[in-house]
């Protein structure tokens, strides 16, 4: 994993001081920074990538945290309450092992299964191990309206695990 540049650290800075302004509202709010506490605290490391995310409304600030081991991590907050919901490992490929160990299912046809339910074109795709243990695929589709759509594909069963997830913003690494 490189190093993150100085300049994307101070972009991430820079926004979690504009996020609040762009939040949506609810009647206890909490900010970005009391969310990436949060992360942070679960997973001590590096946010190399902020974003925001609406998951059947409700407003989730989501981190990518690289731990001083060299581990990736997605942590979710919900932006409402401040606590954190989820905690998935990223591992770099479907070939890793403790996701190759899962899974059941091929990479082509979790996309397949993935654009059946949103047809599109898939922008990003990340390998995950679930809380539980369980493998995911991860994809970030561009739907026809140019929007962003999240879901996720369980890598031993072929069912959509999450889904409804539309991207506010991202900021980071892709």
């Amino acid at each position: 994993m490189k190093k993150l540049n100085r300049k994307i650290l101070l972009n991430l800075s820079l926004i979690c001081l504009a996020i609040p302004v762009l939040s949506i509202p609810t009647t206890a709010s909490a900010d970005v920074e009391s969310c990436m506490k949060a992360a942070l605290d679960v997973k001590p490391g590096t946010v190399v990538k902020l974003e925001k995310k609406d998951e059947r409304g409700v407003p989730i600030y989501e981190f990518d945290i690289v731990s001083p081991d060299g581990k990736e991590w997605d942590l979710e907050c919900d932006a409402a309450s401040g606590k954190i919901t989820e905690v998935e490992q990223e591992v770099g490929s479907p070939d890793d092992p403790l996701f190759k160990a899962k899974a059941k299912i091929s990479l082509e046809q979790a996309k397949k299964i993935a654009l059946g339910a949103y047809p599109g074109e898939i922008v990003e795709t990340e390998y995950e191990i679930e809380d539980n243990g369980d493998a995911s695929y991860e994809f970030d589709i561009k739907i026809k309206n140019g929007s962003e759509v999240k879901l996720e594909v369980d890598a031993a069963t072929g069912k959509i695990i999450e889904d409804k997830e539309t991207e506010i913003f991202q900021i980071g690494k892709e």
